[in-house]
């Protein structure tokens, strides 16, 4: 299934109804699979740097192809070159959340405004919720 503004509205719903349950607020950006800003939402209380550090996670997901485990591995001047190469910030934190479906690439997700881990958990929620 491709994914549709439904599909994103949802997920977006979904990771801030989890924000909500941890008592945080998040910034969620849903990118596609070619690096392009899908679907933003921001929670009223969340930070402003929250929106550019949750569009590098899920930019870093989407061009990466990789969930944040698997991006530990990965030499970080690499990540960093990729992100200087594209003229943009790529973030290669655990939280980084990425949707497959039938091995293909759907989205890249990332959350910001909380720590990595409650971010991730937000994020993981947005996956779920596709």
């Amino acid at each position: 299934m491709p994914l549709t503004s439904e599909a994103a509205q949802r997920m977006i719903a979904a990771s801030h109804e989890k924000a909500r349950e941890l008592g945080v607020a998040v910034c969620t950006a849903i990118i596609d699979p070619e690096g392009r800003l899908f679907a933003f939402g921001r929670m009223e209380d969340a930070r402003w740097l929250s929106i550019e550090v949750s569009q590098a996670k899920a930019l870093t997901g989407a061009m990466l192809g990789r969930d944040g485990p698997e991006l530990a591995n990965m030499d970080p001047s690499i990540v960093a070159a990729l992100g200087s190469m594209h003229g943009r910030a790529m973030l290669a934190m655990g939280s980084v959340t990425t949707l497959h479906e039938d091995g293909d690439l759907i989205a890249g997700i990332g959350c910001s405004g909380a720590t990595d881990e409650d971010d991730g958990e937000c994020a993981h929620a947005a996956r779920d919720a596709y």
